[in-house]
């Protein structure tokens, strides 16, 4: 088992133990205007143990979409724990290994510090807006 395979595995026990509170974070929808082949899936509110079972499953369901690039929209969540930002790496990872290339816009120094501080901001390119993720 690789690392990333094991940290998807233990997260889907930690997920199965969990109850669940039902409360999903946003929704993920498909941007055909600005650029053909980008999925944007939006996230507003804090990325803290409250919706981390919510956070998973959105990325879970962006690693399954037709596009070939997926925009994480990160400029309206006013924080990020470091679990959140840990999963980031297993999703980049999944998102690479299904040939998708996986794009954050942060916007928020809050949530940039937590990137920085967990060495996963090294991981995306920087993007400042949404326009310079879905241009290339």
């Amino acid at each position: 088992m690789s690392l990333v395979t094991d940290h998807q595995h233990a997260e889907e026990l930690h997920r199965l133990a969990r109850p669940q509170h039902g409360r999903e974070i946003r929704r993920l929808t498909q941007q055909d205007g600005v650029r053909r082949g980008c999925a944007v899936a939006r996230v507003e509110g804090e990325l803290d143990a409250a919706l981390y079972d919510d956070f998973y499953d959105l990325l879970c369901r962006c690693m399954h979409t037709d596009r070939s690039i997926v925009v994480l929209d990160l400029r309206a969540a006013g924080f990020m724990s470091i679990r959140s930002a840990a999963l980031l790496v297993s999703a980049k990872a999944d998102a690479a290994a299904r040939g998708l290339d996986l794009r954050l816009v942060c916007g928020r120094k809050e949530v940039e510090r937590v990137l920085e501080v967990t060495g996963v901001r090294h991981l995306f390119r920087h993007y400042p807006t949404m326009q310079a993720a879905l241009g290339g």
